[in-house]
């Protein structure tokens, strides 16, 4: 055999075994497109043909595809059985409202669809409520401490339990939603539909029809969440859903603003006033567009109040320095496809990350500057930076952002709790009338600039908000003395704005100190300078203080002080920091060069002072 002979041989077997690869890896190809096809009939049309569910609600219209009957059928959410006959079989053990925590392991959280939820669901400090509970009991004398594990679930009847299931225990996600509809004011809890469930006009129209007419419009389950998903629950305690949107609960009744403006009626009959709305609530941001799904939701850690549930903080957007960032491919399952179903996927964009690690899927950073989307609108907005005045110098290197922008804060000051036994109250744990019921009545609330408190925890110090969260007598039966509370909780009132309090507004105000309101003088005589406080509200019998105060005029309280174990008032000598600064400027600006230097070394600019300066003697 001829060199040519064998090169043809040689060739021809390399062809065949190329062709060979090549048919196999078609055929291969083929074979998993084919059963990727098989796969997808088989969930949507073959699903569709054996449920007979179909042939009465074949043309059900309004479910995102997600979630389409199409997709899923109708047995996957609701139940029942799907090969009936008859419509009495048909609907048979069916779950009307799926989404609750009582069937939630047999609906959205079965196996085929987001079983991963169920634990993180379950340890949601929304469902928990284990702040609320634990500090009411320590309220009510019934624990040692604020802080320790206890669920709005594990609740009996104690005083303290009592005054949770008559006024509190609605409020969380376990709550069983009974009744079809939209979310509105009034609701509360409804497991997974709390948050994801939206009715068309078309879906609500239909909500009048007979029981005997079928429906066209399904309601959808999606991530279009909006605020009213929030408001129900957080319009009460805090207020954050009513101050965002620059509302403030007031004492009057429905018939007294009949002619008032800047007055309405919330459907539950309380009467909110307009104060100022948050920037971002007037530039058209929603709850959800800073708030990611690992806060709303928990990250399947069990918290014990509610800040430690967190994700973000002001600085993860409005940046001070260069910040971490992921690209799409690099997000975890979860966040990358609620960035794909809510229109902010991009694979070549950098994502800003939350304070806890966990990427922002509407927060881009491009240019050095950081872009939010808005998740309804899709509009791209510039987020700003902060200006040079909240970075400046060393002095404010512990407060947090929100000490200087919070415009304002609702405000209860005073509070008579007591409870009657021969009244009849509504558990709203086990959704019954039972007996004996705890009346609240209080004093006046306002909205206003509030108080400042120091956090501290092992490696950081933080200057924050509080507010008076239970300033209160309570009397647990008519023959018992009231007990009297003096407690200030941690604020976040939602009421930001590009512009920010003066250094006055802290220096020289006795209620952000936590004298309370009233007047501050500042006094020179014979050369010495003396502070005197007058208070606006006269002190009370309990602990002779005035009713608004947290603390007295440069005293302090190092423990029961508030709601917090590690939140308390400024130390006496914190106290005559902030009021040495405050003496200075009675007559210097805050933009002066000399308040400006004091930044940077305060004890330097004192000892710089001209003669004329007179500082306080305390």
């Amino acid at each position: 055999m001829n060199k040519n002979s064998k090169l043809f041989i040689v060739f021809s077997l390399f062809a065949i075994i190329s062709i060979s690869i090549v048919a196999t890896t078609i055929y291969f190809l083929q074979s998993q497109t084919n059963k990727i096809k098989n796969k997808k009939n088989f969930s949507s049309v073959e699903i569709a043909k054996s449920e007979t569910c179909l042939t009465c609600h074949s043309k059900i219209q309004g479910i995102e595809d997600s979630h389409s009957p199409d997709k899923i059928g109708c047995y996957s959410c609701h139940l029942g059985n799907p090969k009936a006959k008859s419509k009495e079989d048909a609907h048979q053990n069916m779950i009307l409202i799926p989404g609750n925590f009582t069937d939630l392991d047999k609906t959205c959280g079965s196996p085929n669809c987001h079983p991963q939820m169920i634990p993180r669901m379950k340890n949601n400090i929304m469902n928990s409520m284990n702040g609320v509970v634990t500090v009411d009991k320590w309220v009510f004398d019934e624990s040692a401490s604020p802080t320790f594990k206890n669920s709005i679930e594990e609740i009996k009847f104690s005083p303290a339990e009592k005054h949770l299931r008559n006024l509190c225990a609605s409020c969380h996600l376990s709550n069983v939603k009974t009744e079809i509809g939209p979310i509105n004011e009034l609701s509360r809890g409804g497991g997974c539909l709390a948050c994801h469930l939206n009715y068309s006009e078309d879906a609500l129209k239909e909500l009048n029809y007979s029981k005997k007419q079928l429906t066209k419009f399904h309601p959808n389950i999606s991530l279009q969440i909006n605020n009213m998903h929030c408001f129900g629950c957080h319009s009460r305690s805090g207020r954050i859903s009513l101050s965002y949107d620059g509302w403030h609960e007031t004492l009057y009744k429905p018939e007294e603003i009949k002619s008032k403006i800047g007055f309405r009626v919330l459907d539950d009959g309380r009467v909110v006033q307009q104060i100022k709305k948050d920037v971002h609530s007037e530039k058209g941001l929603l709850c959800v567009d800073c708030h990611n799904s690992y806060e709303i939701m928990g990250d399947g850690n069990y918290y014990l109040h509610k800040e430690e549930q967190l994700q973000i903080q002001c600085v993860d957007c409005h940046l001070t320095q260069k910040p971490k960032t992921k690209k799409l491919n690099e997000f975890d399952f979860e966040s990358k496809k609620i960035a794909e179903l809510i229109g902010t996927a991009n694979w070549k964009a950098e994502y800003l990350l939350s304070a806890k690690g966990n990427p922002f899927t509407n927060v881009i950073y491009e240019n050095e500057k950081s872009f939010l989307i808005k998740k309804r609108t899709k509009q791209k907005i510039e987020i700003k930076k902060p200006s040079f005045a909240c970075t400046e110098g060393f002095a404010h290197k512990d407060l947090s952002c929100t000490t200087c922008h919070n415009s304002w804060t609702p405000q209860c000051i005073g509070c008579h709790t007591e409870y009657d036994a021969d009244s009849k109250m509504f558990d709203l744990l086990d959704n019954k009338d039972a007996e004996g019921e705890w009346l609240e009545h209080p004093q006046d609330l306002i909205a206003g600039i509030t108080t400042l408190a120091v956090r501290e925890s092992k490696n950081k110090r933080e200057v924050i908000e509080v507010m008076p969260g239970m300033v209160l007598t309570i009397q647990k039966s008519r023959n018992e003395k009231p007990s009297f509370k003096r407690l200030f909780a941690p604020a976040f009132s939602h009421t930001i704005r590009k512009e920010s309090k003066s250094c006055k507004d802290c220096h020289l105000n006795p209620l952000v100190l936590g004298y309370g309101r009233g007047k501050l003088d500042y006094a020179i005589k014979n050369g010495k300078g003396k502070f005197v406080f007058t208070p606006t509200y006269p002190n009370i019998k309990y602990d002779n203080l005035p009713q608004d105060a947290w603390t007295g005029f440069l005293k302090e309280r190092k423990s029961n002080a508030a709601t917090r174990e590690n939140i308390r008032t400024f130390s006496v000598n914190e106290q005559k920091q902030i009021l040495t600064v405050g003496s200075c400027l009675t007559c210097h600006e805050a933009n002066s060069k000399v308040m400006k230097a004091a930044l940077y070394d305060f004890d330097r600019a004192i000892k710089l002072k001209s003669n004329e300066c007179v500082l306080p003697a305390f």
